[in-house]
């Protein structure tokens, strides 16, 4: 069986439309708290293996005000990721991105979004079912060129086109023998993963009104 007709038998009727963009297949989606998921197939370094990268985004705001920008930047603060512990039974913990620490020191983290993540037992089954090696929360953003650089992501914070967030996952590999399933749990992950987030969103934007 193909990628496409894995990938479309995996996700059922939750499939709006599918179509190849250079580099992996791009899913619209209906009936779910995603609107768009790419699936690509990338080589490991040097080597001859394949990793898997699902990506999706989820944006809150196309235009950005004063309002959209302040919101944008308290986002970026919580920006996180997983660290994966074990061999044969995994476990997960979502700690402070390495983009965050790395490329913007001078921003203290908040721990809000990062604790509810890590207390949600529903949301932890879903990663260990997953198997998934790993994860990202970054705020939106868009490159000018190929490569992720500093200066672009600084450059976008500081003038936001769009608010939203950026959901990266990674499954390494070894998977190709069993990929329906992953494309399947991958998904149920980042659907339930993305209704956390728009939550956590807006009750944040509601907070900051009230600033």
């Amino acid at each position: 069986m193909s990628e496409l007709e894995t990938i479309k038998l995996a996700l059922g009727d939750k499939v709006s439309n599918i179509a190849w963009d250079l580099d992996g297949w791009v899913i619209q989606l209906k009936n779910s708290n995603l609107l768009n998921l790419k699936i690509s197939r990338r080589l490991v370094g040097i080597s001859f293996d394949w990793e898997w990268h699902f990506v999706t985004t989820l944006i809150m705001h196309e235009e950005v005000d004063e309002a959209g920008l302040h919101l944008y930047r308290e986002m970026k603060r919580r920006e996180v990721q997983i660290r994966r512990r074990g061999i044969l039974r995994y476990s997960y913990e979502w700690v402070t991105g390495e983009l965050l620490i790395k490329v913007f020191p001078e921003l203290p983290p908040a721990n809000d979004l990062l604790i509810s993540l890590n207390r949600d037992e529903n949301l932890q089954h879903l990663l260990r079912r997953s198997s998934i090696d790993e994860l990202y929360i970054n705020t939106y953003f868009e490159l000018g060129g190929a490569s992720l650089s500093d200066q672009a992501l600084r450059k976008y914070y500081e003038s936001p086109t769009m608010v939203g967030w950026l959901i990266t996952a990674i499954k390494g590999p070894g998977s190709e023998w069993r990929f329906g399933p992953i494309v399947k749990r991958i998904y149920e992950l980042l659907d339930y993963l993305a209704g956390k987030l728009l939550e956590f969103s807006r009750e944040l934007e509601s907070r900051l009104a009230f600033l």
